[in-house]
């Protein structure tokens, strides 16, 4: 039975460890939330830096287009062909056509020199009038499946964005057209993503690009004989790479197992795919560390329609991650030495308690720690109105044993017989030496009735036992009852003494209790 009259020394160590280990808890949750921040920033970054190097690509086309689209509106051949177009019948209008593809095939070629994909004349009701890359096709309304042409015509104002078309995709410039105060429809010049792509693999050559476009926007518009411009995506379902950009850098992609192995993480960015929206994600491959941005393309009506690629390798997430990982285990080390620090002076602690409360010979409690546990018992048979007893017994004749057989002999009895005892009495009551030979029992929430049965049942015990010495030992024992007069604990153990002494009287080797003695008087 332990005291909790004081805190023990497994509760105050149990209070060191709780505190280190909410500290600890503590520390990883903060350094595992600012390491995901951390790693939230730089892929936010690497999302800032991709759409930068994009928009940068499309300002040095954005200014060729403007003098495209300036040459074009300045030649009075090209205004005078399209008013014919505008009000001429279907036989002056195809006339028009055909003059004005003669004229503007030269400067197609130009444009297609410098990256240009589509030269494109619509009619202010959005039909198409001539497209110089695709001169055979035209007639057909733009207005339902082109907003950029819509737009354009609609509202007379200059138009650019990603859009996808009845032939190609691509980033479109639509000029209104106009004579004096009579719309002439519009002008488009087109800029393939594929170019795009060439421009920044040319600009930051450590990088890989790609382009993917969302099959709904590709179906939904495209001409049926020209989809085979396009073929499945191996990173998304839904998407189409454009075959011509893919095929052309696949030759020369830097980065080949992200390709090779697009389905072992193409799974990864699914979630971030279905938000459609740009986004950066790390990417581990074969011991190798990669980012992955993906610029998001949203059409003149802003919805999401494709994807813009770029992969590099990584070196800032790998020493991020390098850095947080060494500051965890400083902390583990940190916390593992307080442990064993702690746990060493509770080791100590606990040793010299144990000393302390301990008899050296026997290992059962001393008299300082059995005083301990009768001051508590006693308090609490006080405030529960209950009582106790208390056996003191010591060894008939020790003297003689000591004297005959040496004191080695006399400590291998009081060994013996403690380990006896101990295995009599029950878990709740504390034995101990009080002194020499002599041992005494509390027994809480006990009667002397009681008690008086556990001293004979002890006493029968050693004298049935047969100890190492060779010669038959006996005790004699004394009980008494707490009293709710007494006021001090040491006159109960006066009473348990007084009866052990009848019981010497009386012959040794036999149990007294107090309430027997006082009968006999």
């Amino acid at each position: 039975m332990r005291s909790t009259l004081r805190p023990t020394l497994g509760f105050k160590l149990c209070v060191h460890l709780g505190i280190l280990i909410t500290l600890v808890l503590v520390s990883f949750a903060i350094l595992v939330g600012e390491y995901r921040e951390q790693k939230r920033r730089i892929l936010v970054n690497y999302s800032v830096i991709m759409e930068s190097k994009v928009r940068s690509s499309i300002g040095v086309y954005n200014k060729f287009s403007h003098y495209v689209y300036q040459q074009i509106t300045n030649n009075d051949e090209v205004i005078k062909l399209l008013s014919i177009a505008v009000e001429g019948k279907n036989d002056k209008r195809d006339e028009a056509r055909i003059k004005l593809y003669q004229l503007l095939k030269s400067n197609y070629q130009l444009l297609r020199a410098h990256n240009f994909r589509q030269l494109h004349f619509h009619l202010p009701n959005g039909d198409s009038f001539l497209r110089v890359h695709k001169p055979e096709k035209y007639g057909d309304n733009l207005f339902s499946i082109r907003e950029s042409v819509r737009l354009a015509n609609t509202q007379q104002k200059i138009v650019e964005g990603f859009e996808e078309g009845r032939i190609f995709n691509g980033y479109r410039f639509v000029y209104p057209v106009s004579k004096g105060q009579q719309a002439l429809g519009s002008v488009e010049v087109s800029l393939s993503m594929g170019s795009i792509v060439d421009l920044l693999v040319d600009l930051y050559p450590r990088d890989d690009f790609q382009f993917i476009i969302s099959q709904n926007a590709v179906d939904s518009k495209l001409f049926k004989d020209m989809k085979n411009h396009y073929i499945p995506s191996i990173l998304a379902d839904g998407y189409y790479y454009d075959k011509a950009v893919f095929e052309k850098h696949l030759r020369n992609v830097k980065h080949r197992s992200l390709i090779d192995q697009a389905k072992n993480y193409s799974s990864q960015l699914k979630p971030l795919f279905d938000k459609k929206e740009s986004f950066s994600q790390a990417i581990s491959l074969q011991d190798q560390d990669y980012i992955i941005s993906f610029l998001s393309i949203k059409n003149f009506k802003n919805e999401h329609v494709a994807y813009l690629i770029s992969s590099s390798r990584d070196n800032l997430l790998s020493t991020l991650l390098h850095n947080y990982a060494t500051y965890l285990i400083l902390i583990v080390v940190v916390s593992l030495f307080y442990i064993w620090n702690i746990y060493s002076e509770f080791t100590h602690k606990k040793e010299l308690t144990y000393l302390s409360s301990t008899d050296f010979l026997t290992k059962l409690a001393n008299r300082n720690k059995f005083t301990e546990h009768l001051h508590f018992e006693h308090e609490k048979s006080k405030n529960f109105d209950s009582t106790l007893s208390i056996i003191i017994f010591d060894i008939d004749h020790f003297k003689k044993i000591n004297d005959e057989l040496g004191h080695n002999a006399g400590d291998d009895c009081l060994k013996e017989l403690s380990e006896l005892v101990s295995k009599k009495v029950r878990h709740t009551d504390i034995l101990a030496r009080w002194g020499g030979e002599e041992f005494i029992i509390l027994l809480p929430e006990t009667p002397e009735e009681s008690a008086l049965k556990v001293a004979e049942a002890v006493r029968k015990a050693i004298e049935s036992n047969a100890f190492s010495l060779a010669r038959p030992i006996t005790v004699s024992l004394g009980v008494a009852e707490s009293s709710s007069n007494d006021t001090n604990v040491e006159q109960v153990i006066a009473r348990a003494d007084e009866a052990l002494y009848a019981s010497k009287n009386d012959g040794r080797n036999r149990s007294s209790s107090w309430y027997q003695i006082q009968a006999k008087t």
